[in-house]
């Protein structure tokens, strides 16, 4: 088997470490044979893996605590990498998984799916292919029930659905895996001790990939009245002159077809100085966590001039 590997974990001596958990990434395909792997596809690959498992402790955690992703070379062409978690508290740095509860750290990594095994993120991925569930139903607080097909239930830790639902963490997970996108790389494995917990092969790289954010209208705004300056007037179908509104600036179709139709017979001008008063709908649209705005002059209230040149003769 062509491979390259690097390992997840083992406490380092000159660590003050809290808790440390290993396991083992591998890319596999002939590109690799040499035990090497371009630092192109690497370094990005790592700094996925630190976003995900830092943001996987916040959702499952919800507290100060932190895991740190370091890693060392043990020999050529193999990286150990310890992760540490970390509760910061006034008094400094303290045991954060004290008492017989099961480690916070190793509860993180078996919900993203690198340890242990089940209905981990990663399985969730894999059996939803990017498709939206039939329902999606809580069962206590710690879990909900998954529709997946009709008829076909299964019960998965909230956590891990949070998981599923965060951009950041589906980002992260992408990165991680984007490697095997490249020729010659065929797959990526998660291995626990000695055993595999999750495979992801090239072909199934595509239901990683985050589906396009749909865009939303948000509730209609109320008409405003307001003066602008035309910036540039386009008489052309389908184009929107452009405004200045202040400090602001935005594009517009001008719907007052009245006011169009008496520009175009010659009735009125437009001077570069003019404002207008105008009256604008605005309708908010959201995307993701972003916010664009559609502006439409419905009507032409007003036209002053502007400042003229004084004939100073």
């Amino acid at each position: 088997m062509k491979l390259f590997s690097f390992i997840f974990g083992d406490s380092l001596d000159d660590l003050d470490v809290i808790e440390t958990k290993s396991f083992r990434i591998k890319y596999d395909g002939e590109a690799l044979s040499g035990h090497t792997i371009d630092v192109n596809d690497l370094a990005p690959a790592l700094m996925s893996l630190a976003d995900l498992i830092q943001e996987a402790n916040h959702i499952t955690n919800k507290d100060d605590s932190s895991i740190s992703i370091k890693v060392k070379a043990t020999e050529t062409g193999c990286f150990q990498i310890s992760i540490q978690a970390v509760r910061t508290c006034f008094d400094g740095a303290v045991n954060l998984f004290s008492g017989p509860q099961i480690s916070a750290l190793v509860n993180v990594l078996t919900l993203v799916g690198v340890v242990g095994g089940g209905s981990t993120l990663l399985w969730i991925i894999k059996k939803l292919k990017n498709k939206k569930p039939l329902s999606v139903v809580p069962k206590d607080a710690n879990s909900v029930e998954i529709e997946f097909e009709p008829g076909h239930f299964v019960t998965v830790s909230k956590a891990a659905w949070d998981m599923y639902q965060s951009r950041k963490i589906r980002e992260a997970v992408y990165g991680v895996l984007k490697p095997i996108q490249n020729t010659g790389i065929e797959k990526v494995e998660f291995i626990d001790e000695q055993n595999v917990v999750e495979t992801v092969n090239k072909d199934d790289l595509p239901m990683f990939a985050l589906p396009e954010e749909i865009e939303e209208p948000l509730q209609e705004l109320p008409l405003r009245d307001t003066y602008v300056n035309v910036i540039h007037m386009w008489f052309k179908a389908g184009n929107k002159w452009k405004f200045s509104e202040g400090e602001s600036e935005w594009a517009a179709e001008i719907t007052d077809q009245n006011f169009i139709e008496s520009l175009l017979k010659g009735e009125k001008n437009i001077l570069a100085n003019d404002l207008l008063k105008v009256r604008v709908k605005q309708t908010q649209f959201k995307k993701g966590s972003s916010l664009t705005s559609v502006y439409e002059i419905v009507e032409i209230l007003e036209q002053k001039r502007g400042a003229q040149q004084t004939n100073l003769l």
